[in-house]
């Protein structure tokens, strides 16, 4: 393996120099607040390359990791500017948590197999956290759910609440609950755009929306699959039949619903035939 140390000592310098006088407009006005949203894109072009490479390591996916590491860098420069951390900072933290989290490796525990090392992976986790709660307060008052990053994409996020409230026991007995529930919850939704609109309470149907796709997510799980993935794959069989659709009628724009249900319909029976 190559020496990293003077790439990623490069690329660091180039950083500075964006950042820095004569540097880049652009670059100059970007706050964290901006790379947050910039490492979010990044790592869904990673996931794009994995994903397009059959989970090999391509040189697309090797691209699209400078992407993500070039934020990284540039998010620590600019922590650096008013002296909160800096990239060495970066380093050391995780080099340090890594070693903490793998005393089967670095120190004298034992572990048999994966599932062992997650749970001293969790409890290390956990002694932690109380450990960094501040003075008199009790960190096991906090919801486990707080622990559950609020920025994940809101489907995934979803699935790991309702995993941990599983976990916990609060839990529908079987997928036939959840079926009904879900019924329950249409139903709900049919009741509120019933009602007159100027008389609709503020966001009463979106709640109602948000929970049909809650209960769904919890569908997916108690089915034992991804709700995320049933979600891309449906996704991607739309887009695909889409663009059937626009093959069949060679244009697409000006099309009235007749026309475009006729060619969906069309196009969902030469699926059937197949």
């Amino acid at each position: 393996m190559k020496e990293p140390g003077r790439p990623l000592l490069e690329l660091l310098d180039v950083i500075e120099s964006l950042r820095g006088p004569g540097g880049c407009p652009w670059d100059q006005e970007q706050e964290l607040s901006d790379i947050g949203q910039h490492l979010l894109e990044e790592v869904c072009e990673v996931l794009d390359a994995i994903s397009d490479g059959g989970g090999r390591p391509t040189e697309h996916v090797c691209e699209e990791l400078g992407d993500v590491l070039m934020n990284v860098f540039m998010a620590s420069v600019i922590a650096s500017e008013d002296g909160s951390f800096d990239l060495s900072s970066v380093a050391t933290g995780i080099r340090k948590k890594l070693v903490r989290r793998h005393p089967h490796v670095f120190g004298d525990k034992a572990v048999k197999n994966s599932e062992e090392v997650l749970k001293l992976w969790n409890s290390i986790k956990e002694e932690e956290r109380k450990e960094k709660a501040p003075s008199g307060e009790d960190a096991s008052a906090a919801s486990i759910l707080d622990r559950i990053p609020r920025s994940l994409p809101s489907v995934r996020r979803a699935e790991k609440v309702s995993e941990k409230a599983s976990s916990c026991g609060l839990d529908w007995v079987d997928a036939t609950g959840v079926i009904d529930k879900l019924k329950e919850e249409v139903s709900e939704l049919e009741g509120a755009l019933s009602v007159d609109a100027d008389r609709v309470a503020g966001g009463a149907i979106q709640e109602e929306l948000g929970d049909i796709l809650f209960t769904a997510v919890n569908l997916c799980r108690k089915l034992g699959y991804s709700a995320d993935e049933a979600l891309v794959r449906s996704t991607r069989k739309f887009i695909t039949r889409f663009k059937c659709v626009e093959m069949d009628l060679g244009t697409i724009e000006g099309r009235n619903a007749d026309e475009l249900n006729a060619a969906w319909d069309r196009v969902k029976g030469s699926e059937a035939d197949e």
